[in-house]
């Protein structure tokens, strides 16, 4: 039971471990969701961009107000981009992370295993003794009663 007593807070820590690495995954993966969702809304807008610049061209332009819209469309595509970049980086940051996770977890698995098997191990030994101090009380009783 000693060994198991021991155990109990290594297993305590390696639980903590795994939560904590657990809502680091959860909390990038948010991120990683939230960084799509603000790729998808600028490349929606710049559809609509390129559909509003149609339609004034067909109307007629200026060159000045022409290069005002390429210029804007300049920028929309490098922030497209950026955004793009940012979401590869906080994929590949999210791979590290859920591998991270998954180590400690396995390692949490592992020693919950191996804490049963000492629980066990302990409860068999305990029921041993007792059987084996049982045995003993009950072979001087009866060699007690033999010699009255």
């Amino acid at each position: 039971m000693n060994r198991v007593k021991r155990m109990q807070p290594v297993l305590r820590l390696a639980e903590l471990e795994v939560d904590k690495a657990g809502r680091h995954l959860a909390m990038i993966q948010h991120k990683v969701e939230a960084e799509q969702a603000k790729l998808v809304q600028l490349q929606e807008y710049q559809q609509e961009y390129r559909e509003r610049l149609q339609t004034a061209g067909q109307a007629g332009m200026t060159v000045d107000r022409l290069r005002l819209f390429d210029g804007f469309h300049q920028q929309l595509d490098r922030a497209i981009d950026q955004q793009a970049r940012l979401i590869a980086q906080l994929q590949i940051e999210q791979i590290a992370v859920r591998e991270t996770w998954q180590q400690k977890d396995i390692r949490f698995k592992s020693l919950q295993k191996m804490l049963e098997r000492l629980q066990k191990e302990s409860t068999v030994q305990q029921n041993r003794n007792e059987q084996r101090n049982h045995d003993e009380y009950a072979r001087r009783r009866s060699s007690d009663n033999g010699w009255t």
